[in-house]
């Protein structure tokens, strides 16, 4: 064999500079930090009042093993409903309770992933109640114009 193909093919150029020696370990340290970063968000915890962390805990105690039977799913989306989670959330929410109970696993062990489904948060239960009363009034000013129009 000859001396030319003992030697690699890849060689570390730049490394003469200081500027780009210094600029891979700062490259290196932001990667790092963002790493950090995100796994402490992965392990994230939540309150126990949390109405994700409710639903998973109240779709646990319904589960007949790893299943989930049609009427348990429909108490439990009806808990989700008045615990203000929409119904696509409360779904990936039993999809990873049942998830957890087919692999053995704790429930607690799911709550970074828990975590990652959309909160259920104030505003959209204050939504709601506007679309209600706006709802009621519309109702009592075609009422109230009706009876205007039909004494009239």
């Amino acid at each position: 064999m000859s001396a030319a193909h003992t030697q690699p093919n890849l060689r570390l150029v730049g490394s003469e500079n200081p500027a780009n020696v210094a600029a891979w370990v700062t490259g290196g340290r932001d990667a790092r930090a963002v790493a950090a970063e995100n796994r402490s968000a992965a392990t994230a915890t939540l309150d126990p009042t949390d109405p994700r962390w409710v639903l998973a805990v109240r779709t646990q105690t319904q589960l007949q093993g790893s299943v989930l039977s049609p009427e348990r799913r429909t108490r439990v989306m009806r808990t989700a409903a008045h615990l203000g989670v929409r119904p696509f959330d409360a779904s990936v929410i039993i999809a990873i309770v049942q998830d957890q109970a087919r692999r053995g696993e704790p429930l607690s062990s799911a709550a970074s992933i828990i975590a990652l489904v959309h909160s259920a948060n104030a505003a959209s239960a204050r939504q709601t109640w506007m679309r209600w009363a706006a709802a009621v009034g519309a109702a009592l000013v075609a009422n109230a114009l009706l009876v205007w129009w039909l004494v009239g």
